[in-house]
């Protein structure tokens, strides 16, 4: 027979279980339920702890520096509260971005993937003797490839980073755009 769902006091139980130390394991055991759906219990208060602002940030400025922080906040449909937080942020070396900025980046990422689907066309044709190539083509158009292939990564693993609202620091982010090779240049 089916376990019933957890009631909102199970959970609650739970919770203060995982708060007190006890592993997932532990308390699955200890219930009869399975490690998974207790795990996603204790994922959730993860997610929830890492995104609490628990701590207030306190400072004196002038009615001018609050107007134009303010101004700053509103045009960039932040909350004065979210444009303090980003200049920490950026403060300290991390890479904060905005939806549409996040948006643009995923869109360069399709059309990056777009250009790589190209470039292994014209390989495949050139390869199969339907392009005439000079010597050195074939093996440029393969490196261009593998190139737009590791750009187009790094910007997957920047934008899976930044919309699961990971702390990136600015150097692995640009790292992981920028790649670990020299770029590509044309051997005639």
């Amino acid at each position: 027979m089916p376990r019933l769902r957890l009631s909102a006091a199970e959970v609650t139980a739970i919770q203060a279980r995982f708060a007190t130390g006890e592993s997932v394991a532990v308390v699955a055991a200890s219930l009869g339920r399975s490690r998974q759906s207790l795990a996603r219990i204790k994922g959730a208060m993860d997610r929830h702890q890492a995104r609490r602002l628990d701590v207030k940030l306190n400072i004196r400025v002038t009615q001018g520096e609050r107007a134009a922080f303010q101004a700053v906040a509103d045009a960039s449909g932040l909350t004065v509260s979210e444009a303090v937080r980003h200049l920490v942020k950026q403060a300290s070396g991390l890479l904060v971005l905005q939806a549409d900025e996040l948006a643009g980046i995923a869109a360069a990422r399709r059309e990056l993937a777009a250009v790589g689907n190209n470039l292994n066309q014209l390989a495949r044709l050139g390869a199969s003797g339907k392009l005439k190539w000079n010597p050195g083509d074939m093996a440029l158009v393969r490196k261009v490839a593998d190139r737009v292939d590791e750009v187009s990564e790094g910007i997957v693993l920047l934008v899976s980073a930044l919309g699961s609202h990971q702390a990136l620091p600015i150097g692995a982010a640009v790292a992981s755009v920028s790649g670990r090779i020299a770029p590509v240049e044309a051997s005639r």
